[in-house]
Parts: structure tokens; sequence; C-alpha cells
């Protein structure tokens, strides 16, 4: 019974974090109430809000392995997690000092700073989320928990996207004020992981000679699908709130109704996650990159909620169907030797993307029209190629 209690504190403990990876995108709720208070800012700058943490994310997620091999995985991972929550709800000191008369700009460069310090804790998370479930756990049982934790990203999206829809009503800033939950995460994950020691500085085993790290080409080939499988997805996600306002078919306490059933498709998708691939195995990625192309579809024809309702739905069983699988096919095929690396590497393009998202909408807005909804029927035939793509590169593997 010890050993089960055990083993069940160390899964909790693993997989709580992920939560933290699944808030970034909390506030797209509050974006047009952002951008009414600052309106000397322009849409793409106030939309940055939601992705700049991804370039120092990016950052510190290739810095990860670095860091923990002078402070060991577990302490790593906490200073993330201290990191993120602190400077997750300074906006709502800058928004008090707003209401006291401080200059507009200063405010936003102080919440937009924030947001950038944010990204280095949650980058520090992201690195080691991934690679320490497969340090304790292998095979289905990997590939399992695995899908879970994308589930626990969805679960965070959920109940924080839903919790600023409801604390938007008392100003732009309080919807930050869910970052005060990535503190209980901390709690959970430092009494459920065992401590280790850091490697930097020791030697060896005598006998044995360190192997080389690095990252091989069909790791390289995953990271290129993740950019523009999360390109498109955190895409939609930013848009959402644009797309019904100005569409005249909701309000943004609605879109966060959107956003929230969007995340709750993929929690239940990513815990039903081992059953389908189970069945589907290779073919996994191909469905998921399919359904957000049908996803991204709807979202760029959308004249009404109950269609937009179903873009994100759909748009939400693709994310853990696409995402799950190839984090387990990277701890899969990656050397032994280079399983973080490789892990940090593949979860950096996706920061990597979300980072560009707002320039690529708008990118693609002026070729393919200046309406929100615009760039998403082009987004649809792109990841029905890579659809197309992931069946030809894994549908044959069993």
């Amino acid at each position: 019974m010890a050993n089960a209690s055990k083993g069940l504190m160390l899964k909790v403990g693993l997989l709580s974090i992920s939560i933290t990876m699944g808030t970034q995108m909390a506030i797209a709720p509050a974006l047009p109430e952002i951008m009414a208070s600052f309106p000397e800012k322009t849409t793409t700058q106030v939309e940055t809000l939601t992705t700049v943490q991804s370039i120092t994310g990016l950052v510190f997620v290739l810095l990860c392995p670095l860091v923990a091999s002078f402070l060991g995985k577990k302490r790593t991972v906490m200073l993330g997690l201290l990191v993120a929550g602190i400077s997750g709800i300074v906006p709502i000191l800058a928004g008090m000092l707003s209401g006291m008369g401080m200059d507009n700009i200063l405010v936003f460069r102080i919440v937009w700073l924030s947001r950038l310090v944010f990204g280095a804790g949650v980058g520090l998370v992201c690195g080691l989320a991934v690679s320490m479930i497969g340090d304790f756990f292998e095979g289905d049982e990997r590939a399992t928990l695995l899908g879970i934790r994308t589930s626990m990203e969805t679960l965070g999206q959920v109940a924080t996207t839903a919790l600023a829809g409801v604390l938007l009503g008392l100003g732009w800033q309080w919807p930050f004020a869910v970052y005060a939950i990535i503190f209980v995460l901390l709690a959970l994950f430092a009494m459920g992981v065992p401590a280790d020691e850091p490697t930097a500085g020791k030697k060896a085993p005598a006998g044995t000679t360190s192997e080389p790290q690095f990252v091989p080409a069909s790791v390289l080939v995953i990271c290129a699908l993740n950019f523009l499988f999360m390109t498109c997805y955190s895409g939609i996600n930013v848009r959402i709130p644009s797309i019904m306002t100005e569409g005249g078919f909701g309000t943004s306490s609605q879109s966060s109704l959107v956003i929230s059933t969007l995340a709750i498709s993929g929690l239940l998708c990513g815990l039903a996650f081992g059953k389908v691939f189970g069945v589907l195995r290779g073919k996994t990625p191909a469905l998921g990159a399919g359904l957000l192309a049908l996803g991204c579809f709807l979202g760029g024809i959308a004249g009404s909620l109950p269609v937009m309702f179903a873009s994100g739905i759909l748009c939400g069983l693709a994310y853990p169907l696409f995402i799950s699988y190839i984090m387990d096919r990277v701890t899969e095929t990656a050397p032994k030797s280079s399983v973080m690396l490789c892990t940090s590497v593949a979860i950096s393009s996706g920061f990597l993307a979300a980072f560009f998202s707002p320039y690529v909408l708008s990118w693609v807005g002026r070729v393919a029209g200046e309406a929100a909804a615009a760039p998403f029927v082009p987004y649809a035939i792109l990841m029905a190629g890579i659809a197309a793509l992931c069946f030809f590169l894994y549908g044959r593997e069993q």
C-alpha cells in the first residue's frame, strides 16, 4: 500500500506541473478589454501578451539541461514554478498602479516584461515535464502518462480560462490572478517527486565513456511538424475572441466559454489517448492534424456561436492526438544520452511557433483578407497537407 501511495504521489507530482503549460493562453478572453484600455497599442502588440512568453520559454527550454545539471531536475522545476507564479500575478499590481494614475505606456511595459519573465519560468518546467516521465516510466505506461500529461495542460487551460472570464468583470488585470494556482502545483511537485543530485562536475563511472549528445534527423522532422501544428493551433486560440466579437455573434465572456470547451474536449481526448494510440498507432498524428484542419476551416467560415463551438471542439480533440504522439516518439527514438536535449528541442519548436503566431496571423491576413477569421481557411489547407504527410511518414507503424 505504501509503494502504491508513493507511486500515485509521484504520478500526481509529475503530471500536475504540466498544468502550468496550459495556463499560457488563459488571459486570451481579456484581450479585447486590454485593447480598449491601451488604445495606443495595435492589435498585434496586445495579442503578443499571450505569446511573448514563448520567446523566453524557448530560450530557457534549451537552457534547461544545463541548469538541471547544476541544480538537479527537481530543483530546476521548482525554480521554474516559483518564477512563473510570481511573474504571472505581477500585472495585477500594474493594473492597480494604472488606476492610481501611472502612465499607460509604462503600465503596458510592466505587463509585457512580466510575461517575458513568466516564459522563463515555464521554459524551465516544460524542459523537464516530458523527460522526467521517461525517467520513471516506459512503454505503454509512458505513452498513457504522456497522454494524461497533455490533458493536464488542457485542464490548466479549462480551469484558468473559465476563471479568467469570470474575473474579467473586475477589470482587465484581474484575469492574471489565475496564475496563483502555480503555487499549489509547486507544493504538489515538491511533495511527490524524489530529489535528485546535480550531475555537473561528476565523473563518469570507471570503464564507461560519456556519449555525445545530438539531435537526429527524425527529431528535427518532428520539430518542423510541431512548429506548423502549433502555429495553427495557437493562432485560432488567440483569434477566437476577435472572430466572435468582430462577427457580432459573441462577447468576450462567451469567447472564454468557447476556449474552455476547446480545452475540455482536449482534456477528455488526452485521458483517452492511451486507448486511441493502442488502436491507431502511427495513424494517430494524421488524425490529429486532420481534426485541426477541419476545426480551422469552421473557424474561418464561422458566422454563429454553434459553428464556433464546433470549431473549438475539433481543435481541442486535435491537440492531444498530435502532441502526445510526437512527444512519445521523441522519447522512443532519441538516443539515450540525448533524451532531455531532444525533448527540449521538440518543445522549443512549439514555443517558437506560439511566439510567431500573431505575426503569421498578421501576414496571412494581409494576403487572405483583413477579417479576423481570414487566415483560417489557408491554415486548414496547410493542416490537411500535414495530415497527409504524417500518414505517409508514420501511418504504417504498428
